[in-house]
C-alpha cells in the first residue's frame, strides 16, 4: 500500500515538473516571422536563443511580385514579432496577410535604404535592435550585445572585401549593372557608366541607350530577382562578362547569410572582370595572330607575283636570242 502511495506520488511530482518546463519553454519561445530571407538573417544575429525565426517570401522571388500561399497564413498567425519592409510597393501582398494576426508586435523597416552596402546593412540592424530591444525589454542586454558582435563582424568583412577587388586591380573598371546593385558596386570601387531599373519596365528607347553605353564595358550585372534576359543580351552585343548578383540570400547556393552574399557577389565580379579581361587577351592574341599571317601572306603574294614577273621577262629574253 505504502508503494502505492509513493508511486502515485512520484507520477504526481513529475507530470507537475513536465508542466511546469513545457510552461517555462513555450513561455521562452519567441516565434519571429520575417517577410524575407534578408530581415530574417538580420534578426536571428539579434535573437540566438529561444526564438523562431521563419521568413515568407522565397528568396529568389521578386518582392512586388509574390503571391502568398496558406503556409504563409498559419506563419502569420503562430508569429509573436512580424519584421517587414513596411513597405507597400515593395510588399503589396503582407497587407491581406497581417488581417490574421492582429496580436503580434510589428517591426517596420521602413525608407531605410540599400541593405547590400554595409553601411546601410547596419542601419537596417541598428533599427532593429532598438526595436526589438523595446519589444523584449528583458532581453536588451543580450540584443545590444549580439547587435555590436554582428556589426563587428560586418566591419570585418566589408574590409576584407575591398581589399580583394583593390588586390584584383579592379578599381575604376567600367561596369553596366541594374540599378539596385548600384550603391554596392560603387561601394567597391566599380565605375558605373550606366544603370537600368526593371526590365519588364524597360522602354525600347531605354534598351538602346543601355546597349550603347555598353561600349568599353567589361561587365554586366544584373539583379537574379528583377530577371537575367536583358543583361545577358547586353553582355552578348558588347562582349562584355555577364554576371548575376543576389540581393537576398539562400537564393543562390553558398549565399545562406548577407555576409555570404555579399562575399559571393563581390567573387562573383572579380570573375567576371578577369573573364572578360582573358578573353581581350585571347582576342588580342588571335588579332596579332592574323594580322602575321596577313603579312605572310601579303609577302608571299608579292614574291610570286615578282617570280612570275621576272620569269617572264626571261622567257621573252630567251626567245629573243
Amino acid at each position: 500500500m505504502k508503494n502505492k502511495y509513493l508511486i502515485v506520488a512520484g507520477l504526481v511530482i513529475l507530470i507537475f515538473f513536465s508542466l511546469t518546463l513545457t510552461t517555462t519553454s513555450n513561455a521562452e519561445d519567441i516565434n519571429v516571422v520575417c517577410s524575407n530571407s534578408i530581415l530574417a538573417d538580420f534578426t536571428s544575429n539579434l535573437l540566438k536563443e529561444n526564438v523562431s525565426i521563419e521568413y515568407i517570401m522565397p528568396s529568389g522571388v521578386c518582392p512586388a511580385f509574390y503571391d502568398t500561399t496558406p503556409g504563409d497564413v498559419s506563419k502569420i498567425i503562430s508569429a509573436d514579432i512580424i519584421i517587414s519592409f513596411g513597405s507597400a510597393q515593395m510588399e503589396p501582398w503582407l497587407s491581406n496577410l497581417l488581417t490574421y494576426n492582429s496580436e503580434a508586435s510589428l517591426i517596420k523597416c521602413q525608407d531605410l535604404g540599400e541593405w547590400n552596402i554595409p553601411s546601410g546593412a547596419k542601419i537596417y540592424v541598428e533599427h532593429l535592435t532598438n526595436e526589438l530591444s523595446n519589444i523584449l525589454p528583458n532581453l536588451n542586454e543580450t540584443i545590444n550585445q549580439n547587435s555590436q558582435n554582428y556589426i563587428d563582424e560586418i566591419d570585418v568583412k566589408s574590409s576584407r572585401l575591398v581589399q580583394m577587388v583593390h588586390a584584383n586591380n579592379s578599381i575604376g573598371k567600367n561596369i553596366i549593372c541594374m540599378q539596385w546593385q548600384e550603391d554596392f558596386l560603387e561601394w567597391l570601387g566599380l565605375n558605373i557608366t550606366s544603370s537600368y531599373g526593371p526590365p519588364q519596365g524597360l522602354s525600347v528607347q531605354d534598351e538602346l541607350q543601355v546597349i550603347e553605353a555598353a561600349e568599353n564595358v567589361c561587365v554586366v550585372v544584373d539583379n537574379l530577382q528583377s530577371g537575367t534576359d536583358f543583361g545577358a543580351r547586353v553582355a552578348s552585343e558588347s562582349g562584355a562578362s555577364h554576371v548575376i548578383f543576389t540581393n537576398f540570400p539562400g537564393a543562390i547556393p553558398g549565399t545562406d547569410t548577407y555576409l555570404d552574399m555579399i562575399e559571393y557577389n563581390t567573387k562573383q565580379l572579380i570573375k567576371g572582370i578577369n573573364t572578360y579581361e582573358y578573353k581581350q587577351g585571347d582576342i588580342a592574341d588571335l588579332q596579332k595572330e592574323i594580322s602575321d599571317l596577313e603579312i605572310q601572306r601579303n609577302t608571299s603574294i608579292v614574291l610570286t607575283l615578282f617570280f612570275v614577273f621576272l620569269s617572264t621577262i626571261l622567257f621573252i629574253i630567251y626567245r629573243r636570242k
